[in-house]
């Protein structure tokens, strides 16, 4: 005899009624989902009990080429108390309205059904990455003589750099830390050890209280740039041999003179070029 339930589910999750079928003719067990939009309070019955119809009508379209009616269960017990009174109606199935014999077993297994539809509906979750390494970059700033402007530099120890100059900067304090924030903004979202040779700076990153206008809001952006990221700072003695500082050292200074000299960008490109190439051999 083949034996047929009616299973069904609200997911808040999809606003989605679900039914699950589970119909047993044998030792052979099918499964189908359907399913109907509306989850919600106010729609829930309804949809709940026009999902059950939705199952019945499958169910029944296939009880028809049967021999023998099968035996249905449904689970909503409105609907089966509905399609009970009107059972004379549908004489190609065998209503019945308590769980015995093999009726938990396909509730348990219609109920699996909607479990792994929905599950369906999920979005494949995004990739896990390894999270990246710390990153080791120098900054340096070079002041124009006799105006106003500063050359800022940063450059990481695999040689990636950048330079530029700020024009209308009178302080090579407010420098130091143009070449900082062109590091934290020229390395976005990864952990960062910057190192400076400015113990001003440094002591302008861990203060609240600066005394340096033009310097202020800068330390504003660095901080609102870095805020929850992994991002610490070290001073390193200038002029002292290290080599990711005289690097940026030199890049600051190379992006002053060319700005001052007017050279031509192409000439630039070479000469800072030339300033890393030692790291990208070191790094290769």
């Amino acid at each position: 005899m083949t034996v047929a339930v009616i299973h069904t589910r609200q997911s808040a999750e999809h606003d989605l009624t679900v039914a699950g079928i589970a119909l047993a003719d044998g030792d052979s067990v099918r499964t189908d989902v359907l399913t109907r939009p509306g989850a919600d309070a106010q729609a829930q019955a309804q949809a709940q009990q026009a999902t059950v119809l939705d199952a019945f009508e499958s169910i029944y379209r296939q009880a028809l080429a049967e021999p023998t009616p099968p035996v249905l269960y449904v689970g909503h017990a409105e609907t089966r108390a509905a399609l009970t009174a009107v059972a004379a109606s549908f004489p190609a199935v065998q209503f019945v309205t308590t769980t015995r014999g093999r009726i938990p077993a396909l509730l348990h297994t219609a109920g699996t059904a909607i479990s792994a539809h929905l599950a369906s509906l999920r979005p494949e979750p995004e990739p896990t990455t390894a999270p990246k390494p710390e990153l080791l970059v120098a900054t340096d700033a070079s002041k124009c003589t006799r105006r106003r402007g500063v050359g800022v530099a940063c450059v990481s120890a695999d040689g990636i750099h950048r330079q530029k100059v700020v024009e209308d900067v009178r302080s090579v304090l407010h420098g130091e830390l143009l070449a900082i924030e062109l590091a934290v903004t020229s390395f976005p979202n990864r952990p960062l050890h910057v190192l400076t040779d400015s113990r001003a700076a440094l002591a302008c990153l861990g203060t609240d209280r600066i005394d340096h206008g033009d310097a202020s809001a800068t330390v504003d952006r660095i901080r609102h740039r870095t805020r929850g990221l992994a991002v610490r700072y070290s001073w390193v003695r200038g002029h002292n041999g290290h080599t990711l500082n005289e690097a940026a050292h030199r890049l600051a200074v190379a992006a002053r003179r060319g700005h001052e000299a007017d050279i031509p960008q192409q000439i630039r490109h070479a000469v800072a070029g030339n300033i890393v190439a030692p790291l990208l051999t070191h790094a290769a």
